[in-house]
């Protein structure tokens, strides 16, 4: 395929990246040091709001919560394109020693979001002092409660995809993988998950102490837990091999069943008997069959303790899958952005995270790429959820470049249907 952005626009994309790296930075950081949790995100939303407003954008404030939508708006007669990033923080405590580690006592960014919306800053700041030669116009999505899984719907709800509707929405993640780096796939990117609860009684003819139940529930959970082929890695040789093996993309990887069961954490006699189990897998199928076997493991189980279960759906979440057209069109943009070695094809999904960016995804075409941010050489891995997550902000450039890149070369194409 051939490229259609111009050189003379993605060096000036290039460089304008490069030049307001020092400002991005400060954002992030300023970001980082004021975490706020899903549905608090009030103070993060100001600042935000602030500095888009500054690089000349409409913004609207309160979209479906704390949620943003920043227009930047060259002819309402040309299609739009939409870049979403997440805003919201974790209840995890920092162990970092840097100078800008979070001011709040609990509460840190250890998933990227920081940097995420330092990025989508970045962006504005570029295709705003580009708008007289930009093809189209651009929405930006800020966007709320990720980590609770209810930001998008509500932002979806409260108008984030219409006037205009835009003709397809972008994303990135960073991810333990060297910065500098951008990973994609034109399929599946995270998989959905369901949720149960289910709960154990004894028998008609039986009775025994409820703490007995908790004992039982706890040997089902662990039963439900060794059905795993897959484990998260926890150190970063685990992670590195790890993502190669994405690479290659074997069939029982891309064939993945995650299975969680766990006994409530904050009090696990609170509900004697009672056991959360989650499922991630590559697709609703193997979804189903992973609940067969859970079944099975639970109905050996009960027949073994003279007990019983129920187990109740208590909610399920979507796969985010790319739109192959929309990657496959714009990677050699991307490839002439960052330069075709720092370009990693995945062939399987990371199985152990979800992303509601789906809920975009599904209702206009989109895409979603993995963003290099780890320098293990100075202790900077950017594993995701951890206390000492923290990332190589070198990966601002490149994910500001890159999203800069593929919404500018995505007016350029025609999407169908994926």
């Amino acid at each position: 395929m051939r490229i259609r952005l111009s050189p003379h626009h993605l060096e000036s994309i290039q460089s304008l990246a490069v030049s307001q790296f020092e400002e991005i930075r400060k954002i992030r950081r300023e970001l980082h040091r004021h975490p706020e949790l899903s549905g608090y995100e009030t103070w993060t939303a100001e600042y935000l709001s602030k500095k888009l407003i500054a690089a000349g954008l409409v913004v609207r404030n309160h979209v479906g919560g704390h949620g943003i939508l920043a227009d930047l708006v060259v002819d309402p007669g040309k299609p739009t394109m939409a870049l979403r990033v997440d805003m919201d923080a974790l209840p995890i405590q920092e162990t970092n020693r840097v100078p800008y580690r979070s001011k709040i006592e609990g509460i840190m960014h250890a998933c990227g979001h920081d940097v995420h919306s330092a990025i989508g800053v970045g962006v504005a700041n570029i295709l705003s002092s580009l708008r007289d030669d930009l093809p189209g116009n651009i929405r930006f999505i800020f966007q709320p409660e990720e980590e609770e899984i209810t930001g998008a719907l509500r932002m979806i709800h409260d108008g984030a995809l219409t006037n205009p509707e835009p003709a397809a929405v972008l994303g990135l993640h960073v991810a333990p993988i060297p910065a500098g780096q951008v990973a994609w796939t034109d399929g599946l990117f995270l998989s959905g998950f369901d949720h149960y609860l289910v709960s154990l009684s004894p028998r008609k003819d039986q009775s025994f102490h409820l703490g007995h139940l908790s004992t039982i529930a706890s040997r089902c959970c662990h039963a439900i837990q060794s059905l795993n082929r897959w484990k998260l890695p926890e150190t970063w040789d685990q992670m590195e091999a790890f993502w190669r093996l994405m690479q290659t993309g074997p069939e029982e990887l891309k064939n993945f069943i995650v299975y969680d069961a766990s006994l409530d954490e904050e009090d696990p006699d609170a509900w004697p008997g009672q056991f959360g189990v989650g499922v991630k897998a590559a697709s609703p199928s193997l979804r189903k069959t992973a609940f067969g076997k859970i079944r099975a493991t639970l109905n050996k189980i009960c027949r073994m303790t003279h007990t019983q279960y129920e187990i109740t759906k208590m909610g399920s979440m979507i796969d985010m899958r790319n739109h192959a057209g929309l990657v496959q069109s714009t990677l050699p943009a991307l490839e002439s952005a960052l330069g075709k070695q720092h370009i990693t094809q995945l062939n399987a999904a990371f199985p152990f995270n979800c992303e509601d960016f789906a809920f975009f995804a599904k209702r206009i075409p989109g895409a979603m790429y993995w963003l290099g941010a780890a320098d293990p050489s100075q202790g900077k891995y950017a594993l995701l959820h951890t206390p000492d997550f923290d990332v190589d902000e070198h990966c601002l450039v490149t994910g500001t470049v890159a999203m800069a890149t593929l919404l500018w070369e995505a007016f350029n194409i025609n999407l169908q249907p994926s």
